[in-house]
C-alpha cells in the first residue's frame, strides 16, 4: 500500500514539474511574456503562429492578435502605448485553453472552478459579460451573460451567488503592472 501511495505521489510531482512554463498564466507574466516584452519580441516568440496588427491597414495599431495554426485567435496583446512596438504591454486577452494558471484555471474552466481556487475580489457587469476580478494573479475573467440567464445589456449588479457553477469563461485578461 505504501508503495502504491509513493508511486502516486511521485507521478503527481512529475505532472506538476512537467507543466509547460511557456503556457503558464501568473501575476504579471504569461509564460516568457511580461510587461517589458516588446511587439518585436512577440514576433520571435510566436514565429510559428500568425500575428495580425489591428485595425488592419491603419497607421495607429491598437492590438496584436495571435492566431494558432488552425486560424483561431489564441491571444490578443495590447501595447502600453498604441502604435509603439518597443514600449511593452498593458494587457493580454487569453482565448486559448492551452494557457493555464498554477491552480489549473484556463478558458475551458467554469465559474465553479474559479470560485473554488481563487478569491473573487469584485464582480462588475459589462454589456455582454460578467467580469470577475482576481487580484491574486492580476487578472479579470469574463463570463458570458447568457450563461447567467441575464439580458445582454442589463447593467445591474451581479452577485457571486447569482452565477451558476457551470458558467463558461469567454476569455481571461491578464494585466501587466
Amino acid at each position: 500500500m505504501k508503495r502504491i501511495l509513493g508511486i502516486f505521489l511521485l507521478s503527481i510531482l512529475f505532472v506538476q514539474c512537467g507543466q509547460d512554463s511557456d503556457l503558464l498564466i501568473a501575476k504579471n507574466q504569461l509564460g516568457k511574456i511580461e510587461k517589458n516584452t516588446t511587439i518585436d519580441q512577440l514576433d520571435k516568440i510566436f514565429k510559428k503562429d500568425s500575428i495580425e496588427k489591428f485595425p488592419l491597414e491603419s497607421e495607429i495599431i491598437r492590438e496584436y492578435r495571435v492566431f494558432d495554426l488552425e486560424g483561431k485567435p489564441s491571444l490578443v496583446f495590447f501595447p502600453l502605448i498604441e502604435n509603439d512596438s518597443v514600449k511593452g504591454l498593458e494587457l493580454v486577452k487569453i482565448y486559448s485553453d492551452d494557457y493555464i494558471t498554477e491552480k489549473g484555471i484556463s478558458t475551458s474552466s467554469s465559474f465553479g472552478d474559479v470560485a473554488e481556487n481563487y478569491s473573487i475580489d469584485k464582480i462588475e457587469p459589462s454589456f455582454s459579460s460578467a467580469i470577475l476580478f482576481i487580484n491574486e494573479i492580476n487578472a479579470t475573467i469574463s463570463l458570458n451573460k447568457e450563461d447567467l440567464n441575464l439580458e445582454e445589456f442589463d447593467m445591474s449588479e451581479i452577485r457571486q451567488d447569482q452565477i451558476p457553477d457551470e458558467a463558461n469563461i469567454k476569455f481571461i485578461s491578464l494585466w501587466f503592472e
